[in-house]
């Protein structure tokens, strides 16, 4: 797919641009044939470690040249995370050395996402810092899709790259845009991610372990931080809903609690569970009428996944996840890519 997209633009414009590749193993936990055994999320980090790598050694050794960064996939998931480290001065390398981000099919889109994340209605990239950019006012990206957010979205933003990235999804692939009221797809997608899926003995007690340690952190979350306990009162008011705490939980970029936050929420939860018991005539149904309520709300999170009309959008997922080169989809991401290398030539 990325050598699709790169091959055109190395022989429009000979001499101007160089490619490389970084190779990883490309693994979601033995489960896909010819990907290798690392888990997905190891996988991502294993790829975003080696693009750090060697965009780091393209500026050492070609200090005055640009970068420019394509990723499809789950290449794309480990292209948005160095494109959001570079964006908040946290990368290998300045962000006014990035001439552009491409990101085809990227799992952690966030939900309706315009073409240029942070730019609703922009349909043209900004041009290369230090360039004046005539070659790429008349490049236009062909449009991301209308609703649904990537499969493990983070909420990603750019920074000072804003305007030079590009997200590119097509409608009905699940990769990039999964329905956004689908809690528990994402959670098990996030458990997916980790798992040793070689084989279904493996990948059933990966999961059941996987899945035992995400429920004993969501529980410790939704203890700790969503009670109220006041002078003999208790009330849920929980500051984020039971869908986020188990996605939260189940995400492995965010840090689980600690043996300490444990331990303290067992002693919470006795804690509440001491002054229900004084006073149960008035604590139990209100406590009850709360919990409805956020069992409403789960619900209404997880809507989509019994809905026969948003799984008829995705009937031909694959087909759609591996056609951006077939359909057309890379052909303003070739012409953004010459168009940038005539800027910087001609800067």
């Amino acid at each position: 797919m990325v050598g699709a997209l790169l091959g055109p633009v190395v022989s429009a414009v000979p001499g101007l641009v160089q490619r490389s590749y970084v190779a990883y193993e490309a693994g979601f936990g033995g489960a896909v044939p010819g990907g290798g055994a690392d888990p997905y999320a190891a996988s991502v980090s294993s790829a975003l470690t080696g693009l750090d790598d060697a965009a780091t050694q393209v500026m050492a050794a070609c200090p005055a040249t640009m970068l420019a960064v394509v990723g499809y996939s789950q290449g794309a998931q480990a292209v948005a995370e160095f494109a959001q480290a570079v964006g908040t001065g946290d990368g290998p390398v300045p962000a006014e050395r990035i001439a552009g981000i491409e990101l085809y099919s990227n799992p952690i889109r966030t939900s309706g996402e315009p073409v240029f994340p942070g730019r609703p209605g922009q349909v043209g990239p900004d041009p290369a810092p230090g360039s004046t950019g005539a070659a790429v006012s008349t490049v236009q990206l062909t449009s991301s899709a209308s609703a649904g957010a990537g499969i493990a979205d983070d909420g990603t933003t750019y920074g000072a790259l804003t305007g030079r990235v590009a997200d590119i999804c097509v409608d009905g692939d699940l990769a990039c845009s999964a329905p956004d009221n689908a809690a528990m797809l994402r959670a098990g997608a996030d458990l997916a991610a980790q798992a040793d899926l070689r084989d279904p003995i493996a990948a059933v007690g990966s999961i059941q372990s996987l899945l035992s340690a995400a429920l004993g952190d969501a529980w410790t979350s939704f203890v700790l931080n969503d009670f109220h306990l006041d002078s003999g009162d208790v009330d849920y008011t929980p500051t984020r809903t039971l869908a986020q705490r188990l996605t939260d939980a189940t995400d492995p970029r965010i840090p689980g609690p600690s043996p300490e936050d444990t331990t303290a929420a067992t002693a919470r939860w006795n804690e509440i569970a001491a002054t229900v018991a004084q006073n149960p005539l008035v604590l139990l149904p209100k406590l009850v009428s709360q919990l409805s309520g956020a069992w409403g709300q789960f619900a209404a999170d997880n809507s989509d996944l019994v809905n026969p009309a948003v799984w008829i959008r995705f009937a031909d997922t694959v087909a759609r996840h591996n056609g951006y080169a077939t359909t057309g989809q890379l052909n303003s991401g070739i012409a953004w890519l010459i168009a940038l290398a005539h800027d910087i030539a001609g800067s």
